[in-house]
Formats: C-alpha cells, sequence, structure tokens
C-alpha cells in the first residue's frame, strides 16, 4: 500500500521538488505532522517535515522532541539544537526547489513567511485540498484507532448515570466524564459539553454553575482521543421522568438521524444526506431550529476535513469516517442532539459508537 506520503502525492501538482509541513513556533501544531509521521508522543512546537515523492519523510526536530520522534514509522529524523541549525538542514535536504508545497490551512503566516525567506526563487503552492483528500479516506492503522476511541466513549456514555445526583453542577459532572476517560487509557478529544435543562439550546455549550434538577434533560457531548485519533459522541438524559414535550423533541431528532444513518453509504453527497436530515426536522414543529450541519469528518483532529452540510462537496467512499448529529434548539427550553461516529463501507454504514441512543431517564422526578 502507498505510503501516506505518497498518497498526498497522488492528489498534487505533478511538479512539485517537496512538500513541507512546519508546525507553529507556539502552541500551533498541524496534525497532518502527526499523520505523515505516525508519531505517538511529544509536542513537536517549530518542528517540521520534508515530503518528497517516493522517499521517507524527513522530520525536522527539535532536540527537545529527538526521543519521541523515534515513535515514527518510516521516517528519517533530523535533529537541531538552534532555529539557524534548524534552517541550515532545510536548506541542505531542499537543495534550490522551484516549486514547494504548503499545507495553506495548516501553517501560520510566521512560517510561511519563514520558508519564502529561506527559498527566494521558489515558488510556495497550496496543496490543502491534496491532504483534505488524502486524509478524508482513512486507512486501517486510523481506523482501529478511531474504533478503539469510540469504545472508551461507549463505557463513558454508560456510566454516566450512575456519576448523575440532585445539585452537582455541569462542571462537576464534565469533571466525571474526563476522569472516566483518562481512567480507561484515553483522553479528551476537546471541552466536554454538559448542559442541564434549558442550557441544551445552544449547540457549543460550555459547562457551568447550573445545578441538575428533577425534570432536567441533560445534553452530553464529548469524546475521547487514543493515540491521537478522535471520536465524538452526544447522548441525552432525563434527571426524572421526561415529559411529552421533551420526548415529543428527542423523537424527531431520532428519527431524523435514523434517515441521515440510512444514507451514509459510499457513493452519496454529503450535501443530500444533509438535506434530507433537514427536512425531516423542517416537517415537524421544529422547522427552523437545526442550526448546523448533519455531521463532519474526524480522525486526528474532531473536525478533520468535509462533512455532511449544504456547503459540503464531497461524495462519500469507504474508508471515511463522519459524525451523523443532528439536533433541534430552542432558546428558553433546551435542546436535542443525537450524535454517532459512523464508519462509510462498501456494505453500507457502520455506526462506532454502540451504546444505547435512547432517552436515558435517571432517578425520579
Amino acid at each position: 500500500m502507498p505510503s501516506r506520503s505518497d498518497r498526498i502525492f497522488a492528489h498534487a501538482p505533478k511538479d512539485l521538488d517537496a512538500i513541507v509541513i512546519l508546525n507553529a513556533r507556539s502552541h500551533w501544531i498541524d496534525s497532518t505532522f502527526v499523520y505523515v509521521s505516525e508519531v505517538t508522543r511529544g509536542g513537536y512546537g517549530g518542528c517540521g517535515a520534508i515530503l518528497r515523492r517516493g522517499e521517507r519523510p524527513l522530520l525536522v526536530v527539535s532536540a527537545l522532541e529527538e526521543e519521541s520522534a523515534h515513535t515514527s514509522k518510516g521516517c528519517e529524523i533530523a535533529m537541531y539544537a538552534t532555529l539557524p541549525a534548524q534552517k541550515e538542514i532545510l536548506k541542505t535536504a531542499l537543495g534550490e526547489p522551484k516549486r514547494i508545497g504548503i499545507h495553506a490551512a495548516g501553517i501560520v503566516k510566521a512560517r510561511a513567511d519563514e520558508l519564502a525567506e529561506l527559498f527566494p526563487n521558489a515558488e510556495l503552492v497550496d496543496v490543502t485540498d491534496a491532504i483534505t483528500e488524502t486524509r478524508l479516506v482513512k486507512d486501517a492503522a486510523e481506523i482501529d484507532r478511531i474504533r478503539r476511541a469510540c469504545r472508551i466513549t461507549d463505557e463513558v456514555a454508560a456510566e454516566i448515570p450512575r456519576f448523575l445526583r440532585r445539585g452537582m453542577t455541569e462542571k462537576e459532572l464534565a469533571a466525571e466524564i474526563v476522569l472516566a476517560i483518562y481512567r480507561r487509557g484515553g483522553k479528551p478529544a476537546f471541552d466536554t459539553i454538559v448542559c442541564f435543562g434549558v442550557n441544551g439550546s445552544e449547540p457549543h455549550y460550555s459547562p457551568g454553575d447550573a445545578r441538575l434538577a428533577s425534570g432536567d434533560m441533560i445534553l452530553i457531548d464529548f469524546g475521547s482521543q487514543l493515540e491521537n485519533y478522535c471520536s465524538d459522541i452526544t447522548r441525552m438524559y432525563v434527571f426524572g421522568r421526561a415529559s411529552q414535550a421533551q420526548r415529543e423533541m428527542f423523537d424527531v431528532v431520532s428519527h431524523a438521524q435514523r434517515v441521515a444513518l440510512q444514507e451514509t453509504k459510499a457513493g452519496k453527497k454529503g450535501r443530500e444526506i444533509h438535506q434530507l436530515c433537514r427536512e425531516a426536522i423542517d416537517a415537524t414543529q421544529f422547522a427552523g431550529r437545526f442550526i448546523h450541519g448533519t455531521g463532519h469528518s474526524i480522525g486526528l483532529d474532531v473536525h478533520d476535513g468535509p462533512g455532511l452540510s449544504d456547503a459540503s462537496e464531497i461524495t462519500l467512499a469507504p474508508g471515511m469516517i463522519m459524525t451523523v448529529e443532528p439536533g433541534v434548539y430552542v432558546p428558553g427550553v433546551g435542546g436535542v442532539r443525537i450524535e454517532d461516529t459512523v464508519l462509510v463501507t462498501n456494505n453500507g454504514p457502520e455506526i462506532l459508537t454502540e451504546v444505547t441512543k435512547e432517552l436515558v431517564e435517571v432517578g425520579t422526578a
């Protein structure tokens, strides 16, 4: 099977001398560096990777990251102790290139400017589309890691009813979930979302000091990261007995998700799946209350590329992994979202998050 580097070149312009991935010197790391290197440890601030067609990637890493970089697969490693030394490695490795591919969506301007100054006679060519297209389809190792990350989220979601107690805050429940992820060998893929009652109307709500009360519907959106790969899940609970209004809102979203899931298969267009899902909600009393896309690609990043939305231009293919997460949001009332991580296969969708997605009632009102 072609290397990840060669798969990127297969989608890139043919006349590139090399592709250079450069991480910011602060905290911004281009996950494509992790993608091509397959490192499992380390921070890699300021580090980079040089890709050449048909060759092993060259990782250009600081002394701080040298030991961690040896977790990479099939890469050469060049270590630098100073910034001038890093520039010399780049100059020696690249020679006098005419066209250098860069990941414009993953490089900060300061690093792009450094590269342009170092190679004033070279044209910097944006290869974002080639990288995105390559990373959309996961290889066997990536699928295995996401599958295992989903297993962690399943186990934690099943444990959540045990965490719920009257008067606890959203922050306290979020902390319980994060601890449960760590206990299973993962780490949070993103900031855990916990919404009690009316707070569920904010799709990207941050847990606060609201206290759990009888009758509250609870929206929980969280994910685990395992060996750099992410899972994403949203499940709904009620503290006590669900009211008729809560069940009606839940049932509408549940139906819309089933509509979207049965269409999440190879050959389907992302835009069309979203339109079908939105139409299922707009045919109810919650018309207009579905205010985001139906899903997104997931992998090294939680949002790992294009997904299922009005703006989507992708056609699903085997090996893509998407979330499917319709929702309804009513300010002053609350919200419902149901989300699964889904692998696209030749035989249809495989739902990787298997824990029950029913509305779970916990305790008594």
